[in-house]
């Protein structure tokens, strides 16, 4: 105890030493107590020393360099391991070669390339998952090296395709999904998915999956064709076509690509000649169904678009007719002297007229009239399209505009009979006109105007003999009151006039006048001139005809050309609506002439009426107005002659 307690004094004392020693520690006044590292080392083997005595079992130094020594040990053993797998592996014992590498691993598991050997090994075997576990580890180990990466998206990729080979498509594209993830830029994965998604028959999925990657990489013409191709089976024509153009703007001469637009191009032929074969058979539904498919197929041909607007202008679809042509005329913008832009920008004003002429018809004579106007702006030498206008502002009583057309129209067609009756017909409207408003001058020679335009119409004779008894012309009002009777024998309008215009006068008395010798003489020189005329238009107009069943190549190629030129300008009043008013009204006046000779009935009266006596004409030269100068008028009863009988 005594030595114990002297010792710990002695420490102590060496403690003060040491403090008192160090004058920094003493100006600071603080760890009074504070040892030296050397203090401390003798401490420590101090304290070791009074346990263990002399024992150097737990020395550290020893153990230090004897962990080393086991450490070297270990590494060589490895690495023996390591080499008699090389050679095992060198040698084909692929089987052997992994017992020996997984030795290796088993004394040293942070070797990379203990992994990469093993995996190789794993799959020369056909143990892919094996094989791919090892190098994800040694991928692990290294995360910097990337060839590691590409390494196992291979392994993968061969794995697929073996499973490809063998038909497990299923498992193959899960496997072909885990290379294109780790190797997203290898276009060579996806196609393998691609191609497996076919296989199993998912094909809206590869359509998909096809799309996801041209977005990836816009510029591959192989994925653009795939597509294609996939459009084409779900019928999705327009796109397929799509797709194809922009793989040959890639690479212009891609075979499946120039292929499959031949393919494309040769069924819009095929669809077309059917289009025309149904419309020349009256099935129209079946045409436009055949030409949407040909501007489906092809969409560049601008043929397509021209017939379809002939089609639409058949069935009076105006609007689509006309987005037709719009369409082409855009397309052809740069070029107005190709026969193409020519072509369409007249099927366009053909559309135009028969759109004014659907709204007159309709009753829309302005909208008519805003067509028209169209269609004159870009065809001024046309004659028809100034006739339809014309006939417009005549049923909207714009008399002026209406007559400016039709003697534009006459300007440019001289001998034209419908434009020559529609002049004749507002003159005879303005003749009305000036009549009312008692300017009876002017009126006469609009009413002679209509009928040298038009000697056919009784009314307009009827007109001009109220208006010439006006302006006191007997004589000229009795022949255009005769001729009207001619003209029209049921026109109840004439029997007042002509009691006016021939008093006491009987049917007999006025059809044996000179007077009506001299009308029927002027009238048929009218008629003949006009159905001259008629004949002449009508020899020039093109007969309708039946197609004949069989056609052969040249019949079908002239009427896909008929089609497409389609008709020529629609008239707001048909042709034959004209020309068979006058030749009815001609027949007409050749019947009634024949039965009031056969017959020669009287005038007939509702009521009594007045009737002057004269005396019995002393030759048949002297007219009755000859008989009547100067003759006091001498009345009758009520008798016989007021039925006027012979």
């Amino acid at each position: 105890m005594e030595q114990a307690r002297e010792e710990e004094q002695s420490e102590e004392s060496q403690y003060q030493t040491l403090a008192e020693e160090d004058p920094i520690m003493l100006g600071a006044g603080v760890f009074p107590t504070a040892l030296s590292e050397e203090q401390l080392a003798a401490a420590t083997e101090k304290a070791r020393q009074n346990l263990f005595g002399s024992s150097k079992i737990f020395h550290l130094d020893a153990i230090e360099k004897k962990n080393y020594v086991m450490s070297d040990i270990i590494n060589n053993r490895a690495e023996e391991h390591y080499e008699k797998g090389k050679i095992l592996f060198n040698k084909g014992l692929m089987e052997e070669a992994i017992i020996s590498f997984n030795k290796a691993l088993n004394l040293d598991p942070q070797r990379k390339e203990f992994y990469l050997r093993k995996a190789e090994a794993y799959l020369f075997i056909g143990d892919f998952q094996s094989s791919v576990l090892n190098y994800r580890t040694a991928s692990n180990l290294d995360p910097a090296d990337e060839s590691l990466v590409s390494t196992i998206s291979h392994t993968l990729y061969i794995q697929g395709q073996y499973l490809f080979e063998v038909k497990m498509y299923g498992e193959a594209l899960e496997i072909f999904a885990l290379a294109s993830e780790l190797r997203p830029a290898n276009q060579h994965y996806h196609m393998r998915s691609i191609a497996t998604l076919l296989a199993l028959g998912r094909l809206e999925d590869c359509l998909q999956y096809v799309t996801k990657q041209l977005e990836v990489v816009p510029s591959n013409p192989d994925l653009y064709i795939l597509r294609a191709r996939l459009q084409d089976h779900f019928s999705n024509v327009i796109s397929c076509y799509r797709d194809v153009s922009h793989a040959l703007s890639l690479d212009p001469s891609h075979p499946e690509a120039v292929s499959l637009m031949s393919t494309l191009t040769q069924r819009a032929e095929e669809a077309e000649a059917r289009a025309v074969n149904k419309a020349l058979e009256g099935n129209m539904k079946g045409a436009f169904h055949c030409i949407n498919k040909a501007i489906d197929n092809n969409p560049i041909e601008l043929d397509y678009y021209i017939f379809r607007g002939t089609l639409y202008r058949r069935v009076k679809n105006f609007n689509a007719a006309i987005d037709d042509y719009l369409h082409v005329l855009d397309k052809v913008n740069d070029m107005k002297e190709s026969e193409t832009y020519l072509k369409t920008q007249r099927q366009l004003l053909l559309t135009y007229n028969d759109f004014a002429v659907h709204c007159y018809h309709k009753g829309f004579y302005e909208e008519a009239v805003l067509l028209l106007n169209q269609s004159i702006k870009e065809e001024k030498q046309e004659k028809g399209l100034y006739i339809n206008r014309g006939d417009c502002f005549l049923r909207q009583c714009n008399l002026d505009f209406a007559l400016l057309d039709y003697e534009q129209a006459q300007e440019l067609d001289p001998e034209d009979w419908r434009v020559q009756i529609r002049i004749a017909a507002v003159n005879n409207e303005k003749g009305l006109l000036s009549h009312q408003n008692r300017n009876y001058q002017e009126a006469e020679e609009r009413f002679t105007t209509a009928i040298e335009g038009n000697p056919c119409m009784s009314q307009y004779y009827l007109n001009r003999a109220k208006t010439r008894q006006i302006l006191r012309h007997v004589t000229g009002s009795q022949e255009d009151a005769v001729t009207s009777l001619l003209l029209d024998i049921r026109n109840k309008q004439i029997i007042p006039l002509l009691t006016h215009l021939f008093p006491g006068k009987s049917i007999d008395e006025i059809m044996a006048s000179k007077i009506m010798e001299s009308a029927r003489l002027k009238l048929n020189t009218s008629l003949q001139t006009a159905a001259a005329l008629i004949s002449k238009v009508l020899q020039q107009r093109h007969p309708l005809r039946k197609e004949p069943k069989a056609r052969n190549n040249k019949t079908l190629e002239a009427d896909k050309e008929g089609q497409k030129s389609a008709y020529g300008f629609v008239p707001c009043i048909n042709d034959k609506d004209l020309y068979d008013e006058i030749i009815a009204r001609r027949n007409m006046l050749t019947r009634e002439i024949k039965k009031s000779l056969h017959e020669r009935k009287p005038l007939q009266v509702n009521r009594p009426r007045l009737q002057m006596a004269q005396k019995p004409l002393e030759s048949a030269s002297q007219t009755s107005e000859d008989a009547s100068q100067g003759k006091p008028y001498k009345w009758r009863k009520f008798g016989s002659l007021f039925a006027g009988g012979s």
